[in-house]
């Protein structure tokens, strides 16, 4: 079988070619450069608990967490408990108590005599899809 003779000239790609090769050897490039972030990610890991190691256990970090952690859990629950007996506090003094009256519906009557017309005109208004209310007689406002 006779071997195939590859001949490789730069000069004779085009522009086009170049910047499309140059750009799918970048992109590929860059998503083997994403696919080794879980082992940048490890090695930092790594690095990482090394630090804590150091900085918690050998120079007695944890003491100050544990002190933290205290103070701020008691402050957390005392919080907890005045907003806790302020709600039971307001629940024991209004919560039985029903001050919340609905007004009874309002007549055809009641409407004739609060925009002074004739209780068939409310009647007819009431049965219409749309009405259009002049101010007759009365003083524009702006």
């Amino acid at each position: 079988m006779p071997e195939i003779e590859i001949r490789d000239n730069p000069k004779l790609r085009s522009l086009f070619r170049n910047i499309t090769e140059l750009t799918f050897t970048g992109f590929v490039w860059g998503l083997w450069a994403y696919l080794l972030l879980p082992i940048v990610n490890i090695a930092m890991w790594i690095i990482g608990l090394r630090f804590i190691e150091v900085s918690v256990i050998e120079q007695l970090g944890y003491k100050e967490m544990t002190d933290l952690i205290s103070k701020m859990g008691w402050i957390v629950l005392t919080v907890f408990l005045t907003l806790r007996l302020w709600g039971f506090y307001n629940y024991k003094r209004f919560g039985k108590k029903s001050r919340r009256m609905s007004s009874p519906p309002v007549t055809i009557e009641q409407l004739a005599e609060h925009f002074n017309i004739p209780a068939e005109q409310v009647k007819y208004m009431q049965l219409q899809k749309e009405i259009v209310w002049e101010n007759a007689g009365l003083p524009e406002t702006s």
